[in-house]
């Protein structure tokens, strides 16, 4: 059975209306899909109407990736198979879009500082609902002061760009309670991605762990095999399930594409196995 389960859509910093990527997921052969915007679930009902009025083979897994914070820094959370009806996590999803905005407009306060002017108007022109540093990259991008979305991460909104704005997310055991109120499993996303050391990214797993977490994702787009070998070694560790997904944004990058992810060894327990009896 091939599958994807981290996605993203145009409603969070993916480029592909939800009816593109379920055409894109058709085209890859794919079986089951997770459409895991950024603290949103707005594109998992329009992709669903899509796939019934083209008889598509195609199953939707309802999913969501939320921003949370950690003893270590920010970290994203998969929340897989979950509930979209339930009451807390909507709360939740509009608390955290609403920070997202609290941040963009703290963005456009600093920028005005270096005589930067227009970032927010482009976001409220162009963002679908989620606003993200991705969007905000953009944005610069299309305002002429840099030329690609890496540009402006190095020059500007990165690690050791010019203009910085603090997060402000969730706690981590908060957003694995939330999914899991949901109904769903809760999974440490792409964890050899977050700048932290080996010792640190031990930590945080053992953390995640503890919190109640789920699974971590063992397979996503270059990882390369000596850290795919040590986090196999943390999963047993940790007696975690194993997930894996391409965290598809864009079409057309070598990289990365839906459903192009290394494969999982068959028997090391996987999220497949809690879920495939609750599959429609």
């Amino acid at each position: 059975m091939r599958y994807d389960f981290h996605s993203h859509t145009h409603y969070s910093d993916g480029v592909l209306s939800p009816e593109q990527l379920v055409v894109r997921a058709e085209k890859m052969g794919l079986d089951l899909l997770a459409i895991s915007d950024h603290d949103s679930i707005s594109g998992i009902e329009q992709a669903r109407a899509y796939v019934k009025s083209n008889n598509f083979k195609l199953k939707l897994v309802d999913a969501i990736e939320l921003s949370a914070q950690s003893d270590f820094g920010e970290i994203h959370i998969v929340g897989l198979n979950i509930d979209i009806n339930s009451t807390h996590l909507l709360s939740l999803i509009a608390e955290q879009q609403d920070k997202r905005w609290q941040r963009a407009r703290a963005f456009e306060t600093k920028f005005q500082k270096i005589n930067i002017d227009g970032v927010l108007s482009e976001l409220e022109t162009n963002c679908k609902q989620v606003v993200t540093r991705s969007h905000i990259a953009r944005a610069l991008v299309s305002l002429g002061l840099v030329k690609d979305n890496n540009q402006a991460f190095k020059k500007y909104i990165g690690k050791k760009g010019r203009v910085k704005v603090a997060t402000d997310w969730i706690p981590m055991e908060q957003a694995i309670n939330a999914i899991q109120t949901a109904g769903g499993l809760a999974i440490l996303a792409h964890p050899t991605r977050y700048p932290m050391s080996v010792r640190k990214l031990g930590y945080l797993i053992e953390e995640f762990k503890i919190a109640n977490g789920d699974a971590i994702e063992l397979a996503y787009p270059s990882i390369t095999p000596d850290k795919r070998g040590w986090l196999e070694v943390q999963r047993n560790k940790n007696d975690l399930l194993a997930s894996g997904g391409s965290d598809f944004h864009y079409p057309n990058l070598k990289w990365s594409d839906l459903g192009r992810f290394p494969a999982i060894d068959k028997n090391i327990p996987h999220v497949l196995d809690r879920i495939k009896n609750r599959l429609q």
